[in-house]
């Protein structure tokens, strides 16, 4: 998934479009049962965007993001977050048109599921119990639910149309008008996707036992209903068999309430609590204490801690938890793309730039350093890594050797700048991606620095 600043910025416009009328019914809903789930953010979006759109229209005005980010309060990141929150509750459709630099948003809104949807979904239902417990899941239920009426000892006396209004006898027709928008309804749900790319149904009918389970019993609904059990618990092809198996019935048909419960008691037991609904989109922190940037770790250690997080991460981590300045995301997006460099070669070239430009993010010098490396083919961060300290240790050897000439004809003493370098420049392991000076050169290099240091010493 790409990082929220490669597909949004404050600068880009967007408009929201309404697909139907909310009820004050529908925001009770958002409140007190998507809330918990989603957070207090996601919900102060969705508000603000429904609001947006005019009383009896179903479409807002152009506005820019920086409005919406000031109406929040939020950042960038957070909007972003937000709306995929939105978008994966089924809360939300985005759609963007690009025109050279410039990006147009539409964001349609959707109707919650209504109460009954909700509680029967097999999914929002599950992670919302989790989230609140049963008291307060229960009083949820009451809340939204009411005694059906009894109808004993009545008969319907309700007339039709045709017992109340004469049958059309007129010649003339309606009056054809030009249609002017598209008349308003209620607001429709969408609900929860969920694909099965994550589950390979050919497995699990593959493993399916004609004896024990038809393959005509798993109708539609019952895919569904395995779909949500995997989106909840991960249960595995090979594992949901089994859970199947318990769940035939004398007829061969599956009960599907009795096969959601085996499995959540299944989870718990194992795992001693129940699931809880996480935005993948999150980020995720590296822990400091286990590689700090590399110090106490070897090259190929540091690598792995390269490989495994985005260069949005990484430069979190090295802020101490601050969100990075977008005109730094911008120069990094910019590079990476105009360059094609993986997101691990770009964090050893973060780590790099920062310490040799005193904490900046220096464009033009990253830019340099980024087509150079690409002409080496640079694919991983060991690589990376090696050319880098290959080159800085050509670099400081050439830089030795003109100090030499200048110390054997000055006698003044110079103050050598020390330059500030990654951890991983000091670890000898790994291979240089080019050879180093020979044997031969590296002891002439070493016999004039003796003796230029021999004539300073002697004046």
């Amino acid at each position: 998934m790409a990082e929220f600043w490669m597909e949004l910025q404050p600068v880009d416009s967007y408009e929201v479009k309404a697909n139907g009328v909310l009820s004050e019914k529908d925001r009770k809903i958002m409140t007190f049962l998507y809330q918990p789930l989603m957070g207090a953010e996601c919900l102060a979006l969705y508000d603000t965007l429904v609001t947006e759109v005019e009383e009896n229209r179903l479409w807002s005005e152009n506005h820019s993001h920086t409005q919406l980010l000031n109406l929040l309060g939020i950042g960038l990141s957070s909007l972003f977050q937000a709306r995929l929150k939105l978008e994966g509750l089924g809360l939300l459709r985005s759609f963007v048109r690009t025109t050279g630099e410039s990006r147009h948003y539409i964001y349609e809104m959707a109707a919650p599921l209504s109460p009954e949807q909700f509680f029967s979904d097999g999914l929002l239902n599950i992670y919302l119990y989790s989230k609140i417990g049963n008291a307060q899941y229960q009083r949820l239920r009451r809340f939204f639910s009411d005694e059906p009426m009894l109808e004993n000892g009545f008969d319907e006396v309700t007339r039709s149309f045709q017992d109340v209004f004469e049958t059309f006898s007129g010649s003339e027709l309606p009056i054809s008008t030009v249609e002017n928008g598209e008349p308003m309804g209620r607001a429709t749900s969408r609900g929860v996707t969920l694909d099965d790319k994550g589950f390979d149904f050919a497995v699990m009918l593959q493993s399916l036992s004609p004896t024990m389970l038809s393959r005509n019993a798993v109708t539609e609904e019952v895919r569904a209903c395995i779909l949500k059990l995997h989106a909840i618990y991960a249960v595995e092809e090979l594992d949901m068999v089994h859970y199947l198996y318990r769940s035939v019935q004398a007829d061969g048909s599956l009960d599907l309430d009795y096969l959601r419960k085996i499995v959540r008691d299944g989870y718990q037991l194992q795992n001693n609590r129940l699931p809880e609904l996480r935005a993948k989109t999150e980020t995720k922190l590296v822990p400091k204490q286990d590689l700090e940037y590399g110090k106490g770790a070897s090259i190929e250690e540091h690598a792995k801690y390269l490989e495994g997080l985005t260069p949005y991460q990484l430069l979190i981590n090295i802020s101490n938890g601050a969100v990075p300045a977008e005109t730094d995301l911008k120069v990094i997006d910019e590079v990476m793309t105009t360059q094609d460099l993986s997101s691990s070669v770009m964090n050893v070239l973060i780590e790099y730039v920062l310490l040799q430009s005193e904490g900046k993010i220096a464009k033009n010098y990253m830019l340099t350093i980024a087509a150079h490396w690409k002409r080496k083919n640079i694919q991983t961060a060991l690589e990376a890594m090696n050319l880098a300290r290959y080159e800085h240790e050509k670099y400081q050897k050439l830089k030795d050797k003109r100090e030499v000439k200048k110390a054997s004809g000055n006698n003044r003493s110079k103050v050598v700048k020390k330059e500030n370098l990654p951890d991983w420049f000091d670890k000898k392991d790994g291979d240089y991606s080019e050879k180093p000076l020979s044997n031969q050169e590296q002891e002439e290099l070493e016999r004039k620095v003796a003796e230029a240091k021999k004539r300073l010493n002697k004046k």
